[in-house]
């Protein structure tokens, strides 16, 4: 599982990986009711769906030239619109559609499967990438989301310009890295609307909680060896968004790896597994020695979440939101 690899391997790159992978190879069916499943929840202000066609709006030429600061602290010069992106973060392809600067990219990264009409862009590694391949596009922009070497200086050493933009750690880094890609792509008002769409979606889930009380206790799992997500993670902070109790929050780490006996005496009352894919399931986990009286087992709430969704900092935060929402308040998003 990637996710896995990355948390064992190079703990510090979780965040990265997260934003450029996710986990699945697409978008999730709707899982069919049972006991464990949790009804799906409608955005509300804002969605942004995989499977409808892109659509794509002019950019805003009499932008440029415009500079902009990428996460690295650079500044990027960008002499004219951009009309031949290649992005190298699935969450980052993700926002350039949801501005309508689709028809600007050229390429993506091997993970970017969101929306269609990626499917028949050429696809790049963007944990081995090769400077000739991606210089062969004929690039005016690229977007990273780290630099696996020296791919940044390469490429500008080459006179293509570099973004290099962190994944962002809550829903506020959405937003900032939103608008910053419009002004990018001279898409700053389509970005402002998305801005302001995204906003009103979680205000909205945040006022149906206005009086839902103490949230719940949760444990949300990345991984089958129970690494998990801290309050200083994009996953992180929508749950502090939902006023839940992230039990990983005691452990002091954005990634860390729980163990089970830490688990089972924090008690999480819902646990969302994002490992489906490492073959995790409800099932499995009523299956752990020990895990019997935990409240999530025996209350029958463990639920499962397509980790593209919830780990990927981009337009499906709305999506996500409301997903993690009728997990932890069943009765308040039905």
């Amino acid at each position: 599982m990637r996710l896995r690899f990355l948390a064992t391997a190079i703990v510090p790159l979780v965040a990265l990986m997260a934003l450029a992978c996710g986990g699945g190879a697409g978008p999730s069916p709707t899982p069919p009711p049972t006991e464990e499943a949790a009804p799906t929840a409608q955005a509300v202000g804002f969605s942004f769906d995989c499977r409808a066609p892109a659509q794509a709006t002019g950019p805003d030429a009499a932008a440029f030239p415009a500079d902009v600061t990428d996460s690295m602290g650079n500044t990027v010069t960008l002499a004219a619109t951009p009309q031949r992106i290649v992005s190298l973060s699935a969450g980052h392809t993700e926002i350039l559609y949801a501005l309508g600067a689709g028809d600007q990219v050229t390429a993506v990264d091997s993970t970017s499967d969101c929306p269609r009409a990626t499917d028949g862009l050429p696809k790049v590694d963007a944990f081995t990438p090769s400077v000739e391949a991606i210089a062969d596009l004929e690039p005016d922009l690229v977007i990273i989301f780290f630099d696996p070497g020296d791919l940044q200086s390469s490429l500008q050493g080459l006179g293509i310009p570099v973004l290099n933009l962190a994944a962002p750690d809550s829903v506020q880094g959405v937003y900032d890295q939103t608008a910053l890609l419009g002004e990018a792509t001279g898409h700053a008002g389509e970005a402002a609307d998305v801005i302001a769409g995204m906003r009103t979606a979680v205000e909205d889930v945040q006022s149906t909680l206005a009086d839902a009380g103490e949230g719940p206790r949760v444990f949300h799992e990345i991984d089958s060896s129970y690494f998990s997500v801290g309050s200083g993670t994009f996953i992180g902070d929508m749950y502090t968004v939902l006023g839940a109790k992230n039990i990983a929050d005691a452990t002091g780490e954005n990634y860390p790896q729980m163990g089970a006996e830490a688990i089972i005496e924090a008690d999480p009352e819902v646990i969302v597994l994002a490992d489906e894919d490492a073959g995790e399931s409800p099932d499995t986990v009523k299956a752990r020695p020990g895990w019997g009286g935990v409240s999530a087992v025996r209350n029958e709430r463990i639920y499962t979440v397509d980790p593209d969704i919830v780990s990927r900092p981009g337009p499906r935060l709305v999506e996500a939101l409301n997903t993690l929402a009728a997990y932890l308040y069943p009765e308040l998003f039905p």
